[in-house]
């Protein structure tokens, strides 16, 4: 397996291929239905259509939090449109930080040390690059390889 976090675009939800079906206005919820926030778009490796990590936004009135979520914890449930994390909210809330406007300029070492991070709440008992096997439910076309901004071009 490649280094999980090689060559990893942010794509937003309005951006992935809705042909077979849509992530728009999805959520995030623990196992236990406690809202985690909502999916604002996908980091991912736009050349292979692999995802990596969902983008979720906490919410708040006077900030949000961004934060990843590593995509082997998460089951789909797109009826009721939201993805269901087996990672309780109480560690979630740990997890660090996302922003946004920085991902494109992060060094490689900065995205190992987050990754870790999340892996230390999120189950430290388990092989970190379990976190990113590709769920069942997630067709690879969904990753726009003709956008304009994907780097392969």
């Amino acid at each position: 397996m490649d280094h999980p976090r090689r060559g990893l675009t942010y794509v937003k939800v309005e951006e992935l291929d809705q042909s077979q079906f849509s992530f728009k206005n999805f959520t995030m919820e623990d196992q236990a239905g406690e809202k985690l926030g909502d999916v604002e778009g996908v980091i991912m490796d736009v050349t292979k259509g692999i995802p990596y990590y969902p983008v979720v936004n906490a919410g708040g009135w006077f900030r949000s939090k961004h934060f990843l979520i590593p995509i082997g914890h998460l089951a789909l449930d797109y009826e009721a449109r939201k993805f269901i994390a087996d990672v309780p909210k109480e560690r979630v809330k740990r997890f660090p930080g996302f922003d946004l406007d920085v991902f494109p300029r992060v060094t490689p070492e900065y995205l190992d040390r987050m990754a870790e991070e999340i892996a230390r709440e999120c189950c430290p008992d388990r092989d970190a690059l379990a976190h990113y096997r590709t769920p069942a439910w997630w067709d690879g076309g969904a990753s726009k390889p003709d956008r304009p901004d994907d780097p392969a071009k």
